[in-house]
């Protein structure tokens, strides 16, 4: 349930809060937070206990099956905001829920290579170019780098929302802009800033350091993890039958009363199943990651 914001505080605080209503108001401060908290625990490992700080990074181990859930995830919420986008006729961006929804879906295809460490499948001949020797697209050697490219559309996916979330949220906007329906609130701006403060992080690292390397799994997490609770946010902004605060409503970008976030605990929970038991097949199959320690 979303808690009613106190009376005074900072200003900034209450900008946060303000403006996230459409989350719990403990979630906002949680999300705003992960970054950092998570990002200091992963430096601690690494000046405590070295080992532990590339297992939680390392593919196959906590933050790459997070990495799977939540692209999974991402893709299944753009597909049931498809639906609605349709009914309430915002073309433009049903289309690009479709696009999501597929390249998220390709995205955790990629990150497990297609479920080959998960059933001990051997890689087939035609991948010889694959310098993982591993069933993915992401890990070939040709003339064109597809993993610079990965990073490059990492990087402008993050920078448009958060330009997106900056215009959305503080422009004088009318209540039905579509605009404001998609922003994400101003509490996920820290999870999306992971990816370009690693990449500007890594202009001042050499791409041979092995530390450096493994920080970008959490930039990862980060910007999914911020994307996943922006289309959350878009879903329930799209649902009929809610007051709209301001305008009408076909063009309301918020409501009166909580999101009722349990319509979203089914598919949470088929994807945390699907990942849990992945991730205990892999661990069974025989087959390690190419690039495992």
């Amino acid at each position: 349930m979303v808690q009613t914001l106190p009376k005074g505080g900072l200003g900034f605080a209450r900008l946060i809060e303000e403006d996230g209503q459409d989350l719990p108001r403990r979630l906002v401060w949680a999300l705003f937070w992960l970054p950092l908290v998570s990002l200091a625990g992963l430096l601690a490992a690494a000046l405590i206990f070295r080992p532990a700080f590339d297992k939680m990074l390392e593919e196959d181990f906590p933050v790459e099956w997070g990495q799977f859930a939540l692209s999974l995830f991402i893709s299944v919420l753009a597909g049931l905001c498809l639906r609605p986008a349709l009914r309430e006729r915002y073309y433009p961006l049903a289309a690009l829920l479709l696009l999501g929804a597929l390249a998220w879906f390709f995205l955790a295809g990629e990150e497990i290579s297609w479920g080959q460490r998960v059933f001990g499948i051997a890689t087939p001949e035609g991948f010889e170019g694959n310098h993982q020797a591993e069933t993915n697209l992401h890990n070939f050697t040709t003339g064109i780098d597809p993993e610079a490219l990965f990073r490059l559309l990492q990087l402008l996916i993050s920078v448009v929302m958060i330009a997106v979330s900056l215009f959305g949220r503080l422009a004088d906007l009318r209540p039905g802009s579509l605009w404001r329906l998609v922003a994400p609130p101003l509490g996920l701006v820290p999870l999306l800033l992971a990816m370009p403060g690693y990449r500007l992080y890594r202009l001042f690292v050499p791409g041979e350091v092995n530390f450096a390397v493994r920080l970008q799994e959490w930039a990862e997490f980060c910007q999914y993890a911020g994307l996943a609770v922006a289309l959350a946010v878009v879903y329930f902004g799209l649902q009929p039958g809610a007051e709209p605060v301001g305008g009408s409503a076909r063009h309301a970008a918020r409501y009166r009363g909580d999101p009722d976030w349990r319509r979203l605990r089914t598919p949470a929970a088929i994807v945390l199943v699907i990942t849990l038991i992945f991730a205990v097949m892999t661990r069974y199959s025989g087959i390690t990651a190419g690039n495992a320690l």
